[in-house]
């Protein structure tokens, strides 16, 4: 666990934590993407009524750069999260009236329009991203590969990724070569801490082979042969100074997008 990205989670006030084992215990019962979340939200708070007020549209706002009152929610659970963790007493008897600031936020969500919904991503797209990333290199390679499996798998790019680009991945908690099953029809990926997966749990992406280049059991062969080692990042690959893994923000395809719009 990489505790410099939750600075302002583990921090109490100004000051520094000095985490003991039994802080870091506590801190796994809560997934890595969670903690993130939450030390965005305490990142910016200082006290429960002028937070809500800066954080949620009212009268006399624009609201251009607002949250929306389930966001808003969301982000006072960060709070008592940090109040927990620091063993700290949350202030409870503000929720009458931080309840009723949600209530005006929401009626003001409802008076701005709706973003229009992201179009899904069709086959062609995908056929187009395989196509830019050909022979761009071992990233390129390993971001290939994740879109095919993440599109046949129906898997979310959270789910395969890893939380830190350098060193040994989490055990049981990220994707290894450890975590494939291959049989004769069908090829299995053991999926730790999936999103829609209760604590504890695990949830299985099975892939079919198909004859085609966007084949997904192709794909996790290719990511096979890319690892050196059963506890290696199945999506990674080997640089100058070790094992790279792909982490969520490498992979995210806004970059790679940019270059097939250009091309186009």
């Amino acid at each position: 666990m990489d505790t410099k990205k939750i600075q302002h989670f583990i921090r109490n006030g100004s000051t520094n934590q000095t985490l003991a084992t039994p802080d870091l215990r506590v801190l796994e019962g809560w997934k890595w993407s969670t903690l993130l979340s939450y030390n965005a939200a305490v990142k910016k708070f200082e006290d429960v009524y002028a937070f809500v007020t800066w954080a949620g549209r009212g009268v006399g706002d624009k609201g251009t750069t607002k949250i929306n009152a389930t966001s808003l929610k969301n982000y006072l659970f960060a709070i008592k999260a940090w109040h927990t963790f620091h063993d700290a007493p949350y202030p409870y008897q503000t929720e009458k009236q931080v309840n009723l600031m949600l209530k005006v936020s929401g009626r003001h969500d409802a008076t701005i329009p709706k973003r229009p919904e992201k179009a899904p991503v069709l086959i062609a797209d995908l056929a187009d991203l395989f196509r830019l990333l050909l022979g761009r290199g071992p990233e390129a390679k390993a971001v290939r590969d994740l879109a095919v499996i993440a599109f046949w798998g129906m898997a979310q790019l959270a789910e395969l990724t890893y939380t830190t680009d350098l060193g040994p991945v989490q055990r049981k908690r990220e994707m290894t070569r450890k975590e494939v099953y291959t049989f004769q029809e069908v090829t299995i990926l053991t999926v730790h801490e999936a999103k829609t997966a209760k604590p504890g749990e695990t949830q299985a992406i099975k892939l079919q082979p198909m004859k085609s280049p966007l084949c997904p059991v192709d794909a996790v062969e290719r990511r096979r042969g890319a690892t050196t080692g059963d506890s290696n990042s199945l999506f990674g690959w080997d640089g100058p100074h070790g094992r790279i893994n792909l982490t969520k923000r490498r992979a995210t395809p806004l970059g790679w997008a940019e270059q097939l719009y250009a091309t186009q």
